[in-house]
């Protein structure tokens, strides 16, 4: 009987024993409630488990009760188990007393099942499949039922298994009222259908996923490339601010750098890396800098709230002199760097024992000078010091000047006043330049020590000068000093309203006026007129804060250099080293800038890499005249260059040395190379050959020859004992040095009588040879084991060559007399041109190719050396312009092996740049703080704050 009013919500009841069927009624529940179901359907039978229907409740069997009375039929999973369960049979009553035993479905699972027909009732005694206490009785008739015993495994329980499709169908027809065989084909043809309909899915999603994969994927690619492009825009941004900076703000400027190359290796800022060192060094003051002084040793002495003793390299503090605090207005070394003195403002001279000083050794006081000697007193604040080589100090101070002599450094003397202020003294001692309250300088020529002597003059008289001539100045400059050269031909003065008067004092008696150099609108700030070493450029010091750099080699046609315009406003002090690398200023306000001046305080020394008139990036220069192009040792650690050839150590940055020269073939020097071994050195014609396996003591291995001939351009083949020799007016040869003590020629290459410095090229392999041919082409040589040398094609016919580099992958780097370079693909049949830049505006006579093949070096006629990315050879990228102090005309080039350095060579040096990236980044690293927080927000506001050399 059905309970009236209850709502039947489920098809059938499934009552099963868990010990043994849970698997079984998992698998059955599912095929019955998928049978004949539309794919659009989640099932097409609604049932009833316990594990899929119940939830967790204090009152089970309520809840069983409350499904069994929803069910129109029961489905027992009959086995031993489910006979023996208490659940199983409780339902089974249920059932019985409150339905009818038609609604009851037995499905066989395990054990025995038997029917008694004569009895019309179960075989008791045979079956224990189900509970006899609430079947018997149960059925009129033999009920049928469906034989599951075999369903046991996954594999069984698949919907493709066509006995389980039977065995489900017998299920499904008396749930649903329609016959089996219809129920059969109705669910095959839902099948296919559902299958269909899923391919079609499948087909569809897969197509959607290409597409969106696709679209991610291009997606993924833009916003790399656009992130890229941010990067590199990033990147170059940073470059042109830190150019901007580059002498205000030298260690911002460096740390923007990194942090460039950090975002995007730009063509930009590989340029920038490689003209890094032109950046001036930083050295901060505790307060207002009073004067510099350079030793001859290479110290930087420093005179702020104190004296302090620098390595000019590292910056660091070498000793600390006991001086009054911010009193020394003024330093000078002697010219042996033995003594430093120093002014005050009260004007008392101090010697300082500085002779060790170089090597860790602590500087000691030696003298002080009194105040006053006699009835006649040292003038007040020291403007200026300079020590001539008979020892004697010159001493400028604000109301004249006096000399003093320092024979004794403990018990200096006073030998005499000078008559007005004190405007410059020659390095020799022997011409002094002084002036009145008036436009006019007096040139004086002073005595040497025994002439002072005999002139009888006491400690507090006037010294004994001799006025030679009288100089007119445009302006009445009250502060202004002037410097003479070197060699004391050449006067300068910073005479006013923005210009320096120059004369020509060879002759003192009949000093020559030269051109004016014209500066500054502000004037030539005081104390900042300086020559270089050489006497062949000037630097002056302007009120706006800008140092200009003039060529004055030529005194009658002075050229404007570079204009260092770091500091904020007056230069106090210039001063340069004693090599003429580093100019050392400093301006004239430091700590004590007045806060409602408005105006920054400028409390810095700025070191500044010079060549000339010139900045420059090249990290050193070496004293090697010579057109002949430089080349290195395998290892690196030699350099030969010069005339006559000479070996340099460059195992370092700062040990580059000369170890021994070599014998010439001519007054024009000579072309060299190094063997693949490193210690074979090759040179003129016929061909000579050193060890230099010591350096310091070559050796001849050649037996003594006439050579007839010298080398323009000679290279050896890489791994093969081959050398080829462009001679100076025939054609290359080619000889076998396979016995180092006897070349041996094979071949000349006919047609091959050209001019240049750089006109021979291996392969990297050494199968090939570029030349270069009369009527100015390239022209290929295939060189094969033991056959003669065999022409294998041209390369730029028409051209008109005038050098040779080759790179890696069998490219020819080439220039020409037009100012191009080309890159010619030569690894096939026929050389191809890849591409071309026409940057120099002359011959390019000098081409190098790093060894990695990324980089490229070509020097013209123009006077600039040029960098090239020619790691894409379809387009040559320029990197910079070398800045070496002026032209570097008619230059040679070459790359160290280890690919740390670059040697210029051109008519009266050799420069050395580091092209390492790894090792520039290091060292703007060492050479600058960190940038600040607020910095990265100001250069970098859409980047966390990540420092770039932390």
């Amino acid at each position: 009987m059905v309970e009236r009013g209850h709502q039947q919500a489920y098809d059938a009841f499934i009552s099963y024993s868990h010990a043994w069927d849970k698997s079984v009624a998992k698998a059955f529940q599912g095929h019955l409630q998928g049978f004949d179901r539309p794919w659009y359907r989640p099932r097409s039978l609604r049932l009833f488990r316990d594990e899929t229907n119940l939830g967790a409740s204090p009152h089970l069997w309520r809840e069983i009760e409350q499904g069994l009375a929803a069910s129109r039929w029961l489905v027992v999973l009959a086995c031993p188990r489910a006979a023996q369960s208490p659940w199983v049979r409780q339902e089974i009553r249920w059932w019985r007393t409150h339905r009818s035993t038609d609604t009851l479905l037995i499905a066989w699972t395990d054990g025995t099942l038997a029917w008694d027909a004569e009895r019309t009732e179960f075989d008791w005694s045979r079956t224990d499949a189900l509970p006899r206490e609430e079947i018997s009785g149960a059925f009129a008739a033999e009920p049928r039922w469906v034989d599951l015993r075999w369903l046991r495994t996954p594999e069984q329980a698949s919907s493709a298994n066509p006995r389980l499709l039977e065995c489900v169908a017998e299920f499904v027809a008396p749930l649903t009222g329609r016959p089996k065989d219809e129920l059969i084909g109705s669910h095959v043809r839902q099948h296919r259908r559902t299958v269909r309909m899923v391919q079609a899915t499948v087909v569809l999603l897969t197509v959607l996923l290409l597409t969106a994969v696709t679209g991610g994927v291009i997606a993924y690619l833009q916003r790399n490339n656009a992130r890229a492009q941010t990067l590199v825009a990033q990147s170059r941004q940073l470059v042109a601010q830190a150019a901007a900076l580059r002498d205000g703000q030298p260690d911002l400027a460096r740390q923007l750098l990194v942090q460039a190359y950090r975002l995007a290796p730009t063509p930009e800022v590989l340029g920038a890396l490689v003209d890094s060192a032109s950046l001036p060094r930083v050295l901060h003051l505790r307060g207002d800098g009073h004067g510099i002084a350079f030793s001859a040793t290479g110290l930087l002495a420093v005179a702020d709230d104190g004296v302090r003793l620098f390595d000019p390299e590292s910056l660091t503090v070498r000793a600390t002199l006991e001086v009054p605090d911010r009193s020394v207005r003024a330093l000078a070394f002697s010219p042996d760097g033995a003594l430093l003195a120093t002014g005050d403002v009260h004007g008392e001279v101090r010697l300082f024992d500085t002779a060790n000083a170089a090597t860790g050794g602590s500087p000691r006081q030696l003298g002080i000078l009194a105040t006053s000697t006699g009835s006649h007193a040292l003038p007040d604040s020291t403007d200026s010091l300079v020590f001539t080589p008979d020892h004697r100090l010159f001493v400028s101070t604000e109301y004249g000047g006096a000399v003093l002599d320092v024979r004794d450094p403990a018990r200096p003397v006073v030998l005499g006043r000078l008559p007005g202020d004190l405007v410059a003294v020659a390095p020799n001692g022997r011409l002094l330049a002084t002036r009145e309250k008036n436009q006019l300088l007096h040139l004086w020529t002073v005595p040497g020590a025994g002439q002072q002597e005999e002139a009888g003059a006491g400690p507090t008289g006037a010294f004994p000068l001799r006025q030679v001539s009288t100089l007119a100045v445009p302006y009445d400059n009250l502060f202004s000093h002037g410097a003479f050269s070197a060699d004391g031909q050449s006067l300068a003065f910073g005479a006013g309203q923005g210009n320096v008067r120059f004369w020509d004092v060879s002759d003192p008696a009949h000093p020559a006026v030269r051109p004016d150099l014209f500066g500054s609108a502000k004037g030539v700030a005081h104390g900042t007129v300086s020559f270089a070493p050489d006497g062949r450029s000037l630097a002056t010091g302007a009120g706006d804060g800008v140092i200009a750099l003039w060529d004055v080699y030529d005194p009658l046609r002075p050229r404007a250099g570079a204009r260092l315009g770091g500091h904020s406003d007056d230069v106090s002090a210039a001063a340069y080293s004693p090599d003429g690398r580093l100019l050392a200023t400093v301006g004239a306000y430091g700590g004590s800038r007045n806060a409602e001046d408005g105006r920054p305080s400028d409390n810095a020394v700025r070191l500044w890499p010079v060549s000339g008139a010139e900045r420059t990036s090249a990290f050193t220069t070496l004293p090697a005249p010579a057109s002949a192009p430089p080349t290195f040792s395998s290892d690196s650690r030699l350099l030969a260059a010069g005339h006559p050839t000479t070996l340099w150590r460059t195992d370092g940055r700062n040990t580059q040395r000369p170890l021994a020269t070599l014998e010439t073939f001519n007054v024009g020097g000579q072309a060299v190379a190094f063997g693949p071994d490193g210690h074979t050195l090759a040179s003129g014609l016929p061909v000579v050959l050193w060890d230099v396996g010591d350096p310091a003591h070559p050796r001849s291995l050649t037996p003594a020859v006439t050579r007839s001939d010298g080398a323009q351009s000679i290279v050896f083949a890489p791994g093969k004992p081959l050398l080829a020799v462009q001679s100076m007016f025939g054609p290359v040869q080619l000889w076998d040095v396979g016995d180092r003590t006897k070349p041996v020629q094979r071949a000349s290459l006919a047609g091959t009588e050209a001019m240049g410095s750089q006109t021979l090229a291996f392969s990297p392999d050494g199968t090939v040879l570029a030349t270069l041919t009369k009527d100015g082409a390239a022209r290929l040589w295939r060189l094969g084991e033991g056959a003669a040398p065999s022409p294998a094609g041209d390369v730029g016919p028409g051209q008109r060559v005038t050098s040779l580099a080759f790179g890696p992958h069998g490219r020819l780097l080439v220039g020409a007399v037009d100012g191009s370079v080309s890159v010619w693909e030569t690894g096939t049949p026929r050389p191809s041109r890849r591409s071309t830049s026409t940057m120099h505006t002359g011959p390019v006579v000098g081409l190098a190719v790093h060894p990695d093949g990324s980089l490229a070096a070509s020097a013209a006629e123009d006077g600039r050396v040029r960098l090239w990315d020619v790691s894409a050879p379809d387009r040559l990228v320029e990197l910079t312009s070398l800045s070496g102090g002026g032209l570097l005309s008619s230059a040679t080039v070459a790359f160290s092996p280890d690919g740390r350095l670059l040697a210029v060579s051109r008519a009266d040096e050799v420069q050395l740049w580091s092209v390492e990236r790894d090792a520039i980044l290091r060292r703007l690293c060492a050479q600058s703080p960190r940038i600040t927080p607020e910095q990265w927000v100001q250069y970098l506001p859409e980047h966390a704050y990540d420092p770039p050399c932390a």
